[in-house]
């Protein structure tokens, strides 16, 4: 069973609320790199104050929409979609005190290769409302101990790894020895100066991306990749002969890096991010080229079929929704080589992040997606296995308005 055609309109047009919000408090590099890692692989950053609670209000206003309440069965899945979320969130504000949605502000992850280990060692650290008495709540449901470090307060959790609340009202999540060290009054933020581990990630901090990933792949990472992939391929040659990258999406577009080790290396990945802006600008201007032609064309097919009468019948909100889903490809590219350092630098900035990247389609066609199949979990009911099998009831179909 699906939605009509009018119902999955009125949920798209429900839906263009989502997006990034501006965080008020931004990360500074400083605080985001406070207890990284120095000889870090891999970094990895997520401002969960411009993605989280902004959706999450869209959401939770979701089955009050006109458009939405016009359909009984759409609004019922919006509400159960609703409580799917509330559920954990609850749970989570029950159990610990802590709100997933309003209490997190940013999460940066330290990953380290390790040669010969079963796994990296990393370092999580989380700025937020954390609290001592939600460390306090963990250790009772873990059955674990809080064990005080000073101003701060840490719980060894097994298999090797620690949390722990820093005397800054950090909370930090790894190995732990790792953790020990950090909370230690002795621990002093490492460098981040250039040419670092740490400054590969500073550069990509320093514009307060909503999420970023910074990569430094060491002597040992590299060895390991070119043994387990001897082949030769675009791939590889990258991890032979590159230092560092980075990919970070803003609130108004994208931007990555590169550090070559060679002039027609440079060459080659100017060349490739320019391909990338081509593709980035044909899938904005395509999808809306094929919208038009076919929202032009509908009137030719009056009264052949329902659901192209529906579409129809709604001309007018389905250019609201060309608009609202796709760009016109006009966002601007900026690609800077420096021959001397042999670093590249892309950014591609418009008036929002979909204005580069279409994923304003992405979030909502989930959204729909989990709709979908909570309409089907509602109104298909699976009998229990010791009960006598039996006919599913007839399930209605919506109509069409």
């Amino acid at each position: 069973m699906s939605f009509g055609i009018v119902e999955i309109i009125s949920l798209l047009l429900s839906l263009g609320g989502l997006g990034l919000s501006p965080n008020p408090k931004p990360p500074t590099v400083d605080a985001s790199l406070q207890y990284g890692v120095p000889d870090a692989d891999l970094v990895v950053h997520f401002d969960a104050a411009s993605v989280v609670p902004g959706n999450f209000k869209v959401l939770e206003q979701l089955p009050v929409q006109p458009e939405i309440q016009a359909s009984p069965e759409l609004a019922r899945a919006a509400r159960q979609l609703v409580n799917e979320v509330e559920g954990p969130r609850n749970m989570a504000k029950g159990m610990i005190g802590f709100d997933p949605v309003n209490d997190l502000s940013d999460v940066t992850a330290f990953v380290k290769h390790v040669a010969n280990a079963a796994q990296p060692a990393f370092v999580v650290v989380a700025h937020g409302k954390f609290t001592a008495a939600m460390l306090d709540k963990i250790a009772k449901l873990t059955g674990k101990l809080v064990v005080k470090r000073g101003a701060a307060s840490l719980i060894e959790m097994g298999d090797g790894n620690a949390v722990a609340l820093a005397k800054d009202g950090a909370l930090l999540a790894g190995a732990a020895p790792m953790i020990e060290e950090r909370i230690a009054e002795s621990w002093r933020a490492p460098s981040h100066a250039a040419g670092t581990n740490l400054g590969q990630a500073a550069t990509m901090l320093a514009g307060h991306p909503v999420f970023g990933i910074s990569l430094t792949v060491s002597q040992a990472m590299r060895q390991q990749v070119l043994k387990e992939h001897p082949e030769q391929n675009f791939l590889t040659d990258l991890v032979r002969r590159g230092h560092g990258s980075s990919f970070a999406l803003y609130r108004d577009g994208i931007g990555w890096t590169f550090d070559d080790s060679t002039a027609a290396g440079l060459a080659q990945m100017a060349m490739f991010s320019d391909g990338v802006v081509d593709v980035l600008r044909a899938a904005q201007i395509a999808p809306r080229g094929f919208a038009k032609i076919a929202i032009a064309a509908l009137d030719s097919y009056k009264g052949l079929n329902p659901q192209v009468d529906a579409l129809i019948a709604h001309k007018a909100d389905l250019d609201k929704l060309t608009a609202l889903y796709t760009g016109d490809g006009q966002f601007k590219a900026k690609i800077q080589k420096d021959p001397r350092t042999l670093k590249l630098n892309v950014r591609l900035t418009g008036k929002s992040l979909s204005d580069v990247v279409p994923v304003g389609v992405i979030v909502p066609m989930a959204a729909i997606g989990v709709l979908f199949a909570s309409r089907t979990q509602a109104t298909v009911p699976v009998p229990a296995a010791t009960a006598p099998a039996q006919a599913p009831p007839p399930v209605r179909k919506p109509g069409h308005r």
